[in-house]
């Protein structure tokens, strides 16, 4: 029967999981699908256009599709409206914004979904400039909460402005600031706008479709030092998009083959990768693994509690079955972005979500006979909560940016940041099995001797490898600062951070040898771990200063807050009198 209920779970798995990673058909009216898969440079990484259009509503609105009234559209459905200039398409809501304040100085109203259109924007732009350009010029510790609103508002604006004015119309452009436009599109052909033409025969770099259509503009002729060049691709690109403007489903799908063919025959590696992204994308691997960890955190608690064997092994298929797609995807970021699974906050957290989980695998397996379902609920709840935070920090746009310099080195990325981070995995596992602890101890009869001591074997074996990781993984990062910057150690809070975990494992593991504490008390130290743990790899970076400070990100302040105050509580709370536990347990 078990093994029944196994292969059913994986067979049911692979039915949900893969339904929307196929290549959809091809609809009846617009190539949605085949204009999707066209490249575009942005930000330093070449992309398929699906990503670019999932990223830019990501960052506008938080989702990845847009509820009209016409019915819901998906993100590259609502980029064709926009840079095509469809009227309707400035009335989508699409702009979140959360303050009341921001809210009521632009004389909106608050409504459902905090989610605005364009065009209600629109008439508060110089406002909401003006208000931008002001807190902008403040230092970061004299902002208020509507400071960085606005400030977070207002990028919002420009990014989305940007990459419409990199496919506008160059026919809207008055002739006498033709020349001035063509020269600032120039200048800007860096990070700041999506590069949609790729290099081709009469083409040396990637270009916004804006610059190459102004190029074979015929009035440029005229302008002295100017002469029409004529790019194939830019001139299918603009009558592509004219036609979709215009509703002309036939005209649109022609020109998107010709530019296709075009492009395969000129110049066929802008491709390469394309189709994977798109694949990658559509699978949506990281959530559909999170729904499934906590269905096994789920499973796992009523097994545990009510000492259901087969609730348990029911649990333990499904998260082996999570953590294979967990895997590839991280693997496919790797090979897509070309640097190793760990870059940002973002990489971050999805890795030590892997690497929590495969250690609960082990531990599950290792102690079924003392502590099963232990190591259920350590990965169902740690895959879970850190795909979770990894969706959150995805806000900011592409998760897989180009390096900036100081960090472009796919050596120590391999060594020191994997290492300092499976030296994170292994201090968070320690204090998830504490937390379980002192919970089931306090609340549940569960905690019989044997479970107790299967308990406290898991929490010391883990916290061995998070001293051993972390401490290698700091020394490594000290020969990265040699390498880059002249010095092994500089007192930096991100350093300071990573040291805080060397030395409060080494505690762990002192007062244990010297017994200092006992069960119990190394529960308790191991849950005060992982307030340890996240402040290294949150809270420094809550500080803005120091050289590490790469992924600062202020969302996360109230999150890492309420995570250290329950964490604090659960330590005290682990210092309850033995008799008072419901368990019973004796240290």
């Amino acid at each position: 029967m078990k093994r029944i209920v196994s292969n059913a779970i994986v067979v049911l798995f692979a039915l949900w999981f893969f339904q929307n990673g196929v290549r959809p058909e091809k609809k009846a009216d617009f190539h949605y699908d085949d204009f999707a898969h066209l490249p575009v440079k942005y930000e330093g990484r070449k992309k398929p256009i699906d990503t670019l259009a999932r990223n830019m509503l990501t960052i506008l609105s938080g989702k990845q599709s847009v509820r009209t009234q016409a019915g819901r559209r998906s993100a590259v459905e609502w980029f064709l409206d926009a840079v095509s200039g469809r009227p309707e398409a400035f009335d989508y809501q699409v702009v979140r914004i959360e303050n009341l304040d921001v809210l009521t100085n632009l004389g909106l109203e608050e409504r459902k979904g905090f989610r605005y259109s364009y065009n209600e924007l629109l008439p508060s732009l110089g406002r909401i400039d003006s208000a931008y350009r002001a807190a902008y010029a403040k230092e970061n510790r004299d902002r208020d909460l509507y400071d960085r609103q606005i400030i977070k508002l207002g990028n919002k604006l420009y990014t989305f402005q940007n990459v419409l004015g990199s496919f506008e119309d160059p026919s809207a452009v008055p002739q006498e600031q033709l020349l001035a436009t063509a020269q600032r599109y120039m200048q800007l052909e860096n990070y700041s706008l999506p590069l949609a033409i790729p290099p081709t025969s009469g083409n040396t770099r990637w270009r916004p479709l804006m610059s190459v259509l102004l190029a074979s503009h015929p009035a440029m002729q005229g302008i002295s030092g100017h002469t029409v060049s004529v790019d194939p691709l830019g001139i299918h690109m603009g009558v592509m998009l004219a036609a979709y403007r215009d509703g002309n489903a036939a005209v649109f799908n022609q020109q998107l083959d010709q530019y296709n063919q075009t492009l395969r025959s000129e110049n066929p590696a802008a491709l390469e990768k394309i189709s994977f992204e798109v694949f990658y994308n559509r699978l949506g691997a990281f959530m559909k693994s999170a729904q499934l960890y906590l269905l096994v955190f789920v499973l796992s608690a009523f097994g545990w509690l009510f000492r259901k064997d087969g609730m348990l092994a029911a649990a333990l298929t499904l998260m082996i079955v999570a953590f294979v797609p967990h895997t590839f995807a991280i693997v496919a970021r790797s090979f897509l972005s070309g640097y190793p699974p760990v870059t940002n906050l973002y990489s971050s957290a999805i890795f030590i979500g892997w690497g929590a989980v495969l250690a609960a695998i082990v531990l599950e397996l290792g102690f079924r006979k003392k502590a099963a379902g232990i190591g259920n609920l350590v990965g169902g709840i740690a895959g879970f909560s850190t795909l979770l935070i990894a969706h959150f920090l995805a806000g900011d746009g592409d998760t897989m940016q180009q390096m900036r310099a100081v960090l472009d080195t796919r050596f120590w990325l391999a060594t020191h940041v994997i290492t300092i981070t499976l030296g994170y995995v292994a201090t968070f596992v320690a204090g998830t099995i504490g937390f379980f602890y002192i919970v089931s101890g306090l609340f549940t009869r569960r905690l019989d001797e044997e479970t107790e001591d299967g308990m406290y074997r898991m929490m010391y074996g883990t916290t061995c490898f998070a001293l051993l990781l972390s401490f290698v993984g700091t020394v490594l990062g000290g020969l990265w600062a040699d390498d880059s910057w002249g010095r092994f150690w500089g007192w930096d809070p991100k350093e300071n951070g990573a040291l805080l975990i060397v030395i409060w494992n080494a505690i762990m593991l002192h007062a244990k040898y010297g017994m200092m504490v006992k069960h119990c008390g190394f529960a308790v130290m191991a849950v005060f771990g992982n307030i340890v743990t996240a402040w290294s790899w949150f809270g420094v970076n809550q500080l803005s200063v120091g050289l590490h400070s790469y992924g600062f990100t202020d969302s996360a302040t109230f999150a890492l807050a309420v995570f250290v105050v329950v964490q604090f509580a659960i330590c005290i709370a682990g210092l309850t009198p033995f008799r008072r536990w419901k368990s019973g347990a004796t240290q």
